[in-house]
């Protein structure tokens, strides 16, 4: 065998192997994607509460572009000062102990202002663009399971949008 043919196999197996491991990398990914899907659905289960905040869409801070592809028509969402106004609001509810604490109260009647599950997304995005955090992160940091139940069943019965 000479030496051109000895380049083509090694080339060829190596070629393969790329393949073969390109393949395998998405295969597992594909399984971790199903895991954590499951993992998730499980926590609702296990833990309704604490999942809830990821299972409502309404947080997602692109649940208005969402809306928008699926309704044919036109749809009532806030300005977006209006939704900084809010956002500012649930901001200034965090307080250090000292100060007294945070104010559950002034987080509930943001949500209880707000009309449609559009205008939660709005506020939610809001509050990352100002203050560089998720707001499902915050309140689940700021919050126990009991406010977040609070603020889910002030979420959860709202329309998903409003129309014109």
């Amino acid at each position: 065998m000479n030496k051109q043919t000895g380049l083509k196999i090694a080339g060829g197996v190596v070629g393969l192997l790329l393949v073969v491991t390109i393949a395998s990398h998405i295969r597992r990914r594909q399984k971790d994607k199903l895991a954590a899907e499951l993992l998730r659905e499980i926590s609702k289960v296990v833990k309704p509460s604490t999942e809830g905040l990821l299972s409502e869409n309404a947080f997602d801070i692109h649940y208005e572009n969402e809306v928008l592809k699926k309704v044919s028509g036109k749809i009532l969402v806030i300005k977006q000062e209006v939704a900084v106004k809010y956002a500012e609001r649930i901001h200034s509810a965090w307080g250090a102990w000292y100060e007294g604490g945070d104010d559950e109260n002034k987080v509930y009647a943001v949500f209880r202002e707000l009309k449609d599950k559009v205008a939660v997304s709005k506020v939610a995005k809001a509050y990352q663009n100002l203050y560089g955090e998720n707001l499902i992160d915050k309140l689940y940091d700021k919050l126990d399971d009991n406010e977040i139940k609070i603020v889910l069943n002030i979420v959860k019965p709202l329309p998903a949008y409003r129309t014109v």
